[in-house]
Order: structure tokens, then C-alpha cells, then sequence
């Protein structure tokens, strides 16, 4: 019998299909997993409103993990459970600093209201423009006023893959807030550009399981992992068994267990080496 309680997995990319469905295959696998007793975690970038478009209510999952640990949601009583969040009075530091530093991004409400949003740009910015056009349908985007700051769950930064920039931006943000979480991530809107997602002390899709975890009486020794993309690090490097499905990076590739690719039902596949379902 597997030592495995608790299976965690991403989903754009990951568990998801190109259609942001779930798979008949990874859908029995989940339903399995419950049925024998395993803790079922979905850790995800999306914030709550963009999780919704694509789990509900009776999707097969205990807890979901949204806005890359800023927040966690008791998926079967759909209660959140805990929710991280940056002051308003250092929003509005971080807010100054990267206007002064000629910089484009956007800045979340708390949640669960971080479908909303306030954005910035310095410079014509595609990325940015894109962004705005593409969740404004999902919320209020405004211009940010500098003077009015409110309390934020995240900022989000925009960089060309072919860049040095966010390394550079980075070190420059770390030295001046070191207590926040910065952490690196695909765009999903366009692969020509790297996303800096800025969150407040102890955010991270790790963390999130952690806590979980603490809540399940699980030791990390029992836990087995599933991603595709950079900000799955710190949930891979947490995970006891940790893996990669085949379309992710190739810079993930070689430091942890690869699966099939997410469109051949990479989730499940990985969930098999370890349970006979």
C-alpha cells in the first residue's frame, strides 16, 4: 500500500487539458484518490474567480490552493480558510517605489476580491495591455491613483523572456522589501514574457501545503507533488515525490521525475507509479 495521504497538483498546464477541462482519466483518478482516503489539493496561480471558471462546487478536490498561497479554500465547504495580505501603508511604499523606478504592473485587492484590481503603466507596455484586456471582464480594472493605496493580496510585473530585467528588478525589490515573496512564472497570455508575481511574507504554493499538512496531520514525508511551471518550485522541492509533467521547461526537466505531457493525462500518470487504482 502506498505511504502517499496527500496529492497536489497544479492545473493550467498540469491537470487541465488545452481547454482548461479535466480529462475522464485524471477525473477518475481524482475520484479514486478519494475513495482511498487521499487528501486531494489543487495549487494553482488562479485567483479564486478564475478557479471558478474551471472547478466547481463537486469537482474532486478537499482543498485548493489559489493565488499561489495567498489564500486557501476548504473546497467542500467553500469557506476560505486562510487569506495573506500586504497592508495597505506598504502597498502604497511598493506602489511609489516602482512608479519611481519606471516600471509597468498591476495591484490585487485582498481576497477574495483579488479579481479586482488596479494597474499602472510607465512605458507601452503589450504585456500589460493584454493583461487589462484580458481580466477586466472578470472584475473592476482601474488606473492606479499613487495617493489612494488599499490593502493588496498581490502585484504582478511584466518582463520579456529574453531580458535580464527580472533577475535585476528583483534583487532591487528584495533589498528594499525583503520580507515579501517574489516569485517567477510563464505568462499564460503570451510565451514571449515572464511574469514577476509579487505577494506578501510567506506566500507560496509550499506554504499552502504546508499548512494543509498541519490542519491533515500529514508528515511531508507523504506527500507527492505535480507541476509544470516555475512557480511550482517551492511546491516540488516540498513535495516528497515531486514531478514534472513532459511540456514543462527543460530547466524542471532535469531536477525532478518527469510524466507525460499534460494532454496525455500526465496527472494520472504519475499518480500510477506510486498507487495501483
Amino acid at each position: 500500500m502506498s505511504d502517499i495521504k496527500m496529492v497536489i497538483t497544479d492545473l493550467d498546464g498540469t491537470l487541465l487539458q488545452s481547454d482548461h477541462t479535466i480529462s475522464q482519466t485524471d477525473m477518475a483518478t481524482l475520484d479514486k484518490l478519494g475513495d482511498s482516503g487521499v487528501v486531494r489539493v489543487a495549487a494553482t496561480g488562479r485567483n479564486l474567480c478564475k478557479v471558478r471558471q474551471v472547478l466547481n462546487e463537486d469537482s474532486p478536490f478537499d482543498y485548493v490552493i489559489v493565488s499561489s498561497g495567498a489564500g486557501i479554500m476548504d473546497w467542500k465547504s467553500q469557506k476560505l480558510i486562510l487569506s495573506l495580505s500586504i497592508p495597505a501603508s506598504t502597498t502604497g511604499e511598493i506602489i511609489r517605489f516602482l512608479i519611481s523606478e519606471n516600471q509597468n504592473f498591476k495591484v490585487s485587492r485582498e481576497l477574495p476580491d483579488n479579481h479586482n484590481f488596479g494597474w499602472w503603466e510607465s512605458f507601452d507596455c503589450p504585456e500589460l495591455k493584454r493583461y487589462v484586456e484580458h481580466h477586466k471582464k472578470m472584475g473592476d480594472a482601474v488606473k492606479i491613483e499613487p495617493t489612494k493605496p488599499f490593502i493588496s493580496s498581490q502585484l504582478l510585473m511584466f518582463f520579456p523572456r529574453d531580458s535580464n530585467q527580472f533577475e535585476l528588478v528583483k534583487e532591487k525589490i528584495q533589498s528594499i522589501f525583503p520580507l515579501l515573496s517574489i516569485i517567477k512564472t510563464t505568462s499564460p497570455l503570451n510565451s514571449g514574457y515572464m511574469w514577476m508575481e509579487i505577494f506578501p511574507n510567506g506566500v507560496s504554493k509550499a506554504h499552502g501545503i504546508e499548512a494543509i499538512c498541519r490542519i491533515k496531520g500529514i508528515n511531508r514525508e507523504n506527500t507527492l507533488g505535480i507541476g509544470n511551471d516555475f512557480n511550482d518550485l517551492e511546491m516540488l522541492d516540498y513535495t516528497q515525490h515531486s514531478y514534472v509533467v513532459d511540456n514543462a521547461p527543460e530547466e524542471l526537466k532535469i531536477k525532478y521525475l518527469i510524466s507525460l505531457a499534460h494532454y496525455e493525462d500526465g496527472f494520472s500518470h504519475a499518480v500510477n507509479q506510486h498507487f495501483n487504482l
